[in-house]
């Protein structure tokens, strides 16, 4: 829903990092204010209690900055293409991580997308933390979480860069019809 990139900051010659960052920024800041609204059904409505709240809080948090940046590269590099590719991914993930069902009874060509796609490592942290779990492993699934934000941004900064290269007249005028 909320536009990726402006293309109006792209065609002034602005700095692709600051585009992309203000591309980013928006959905993950919503993203950030949806997790702090689930969170807070789930502790005071729903009454569950949670060994480590501000750790939860910010596990989920930032996994909704790692899946902005993830759908933002996706968007810049493939339209509304990418948003169908990200459609795919959040599917293929919701299989594969582990949450409804033990990730070890996947088929073998399933099993092997536990340990590539972000949210199998989101759902490791979720349980340590939430339980009263090993803290060690929470560091080293926020590790691969960064990775994936990182890496993100980066693809989306290039393509941006790119955009930033293949002007042309339309951009400067935008036609009306859309």
């Amino acid at each position: 829903i909320v536009k990726p990139i402006s293309r109006r900051a792209v065609t002034a010659l602005r700095s692709p990092i600051r585009v992309t960052i203000a591309g980013w920024l928006t959905p993950a800041l919503l993203g950030a204010v949806g997790m702090v609204a689930l969170f807070g059904v789930l502790s005071l409505a729903l009454g569950f209690a949670f060994a480590n709240p501000l750790g939860t809080l910010g596990i989920l948090m930032f996994a909704s900055f790692t899946y902005a940046a993830i759908i933002l590269a996706l968007n810049v590099w493939l339209g509304s293409v990418g948003q169908f590719v990200g459609l795919i991914m959040m599917v293929l993930q919701l299989v594969t991580a582990g949450g409804t069902f033990p990730w070890q009874t996947l088929p073998a060509p399933l099993a092997w997308l536990h340990h590539v796609l972000p949210m199998g490592y989101v759902v490791d942290a979720m349980r340590q933390l939430m339980y009263g779990g090993d803290l060690s492993r929470v560091g080293a699934d926020v590790g691969v979480l960064l990775m994936w934000l990182v890496g993100a941004l980066a693809l989306a900064a290039i393509g941006v860069t790119r955009m930033t290269h293949r002007r042309t007249l339309r951009d400067l005028q935008p036609s009306l019809i859309g």
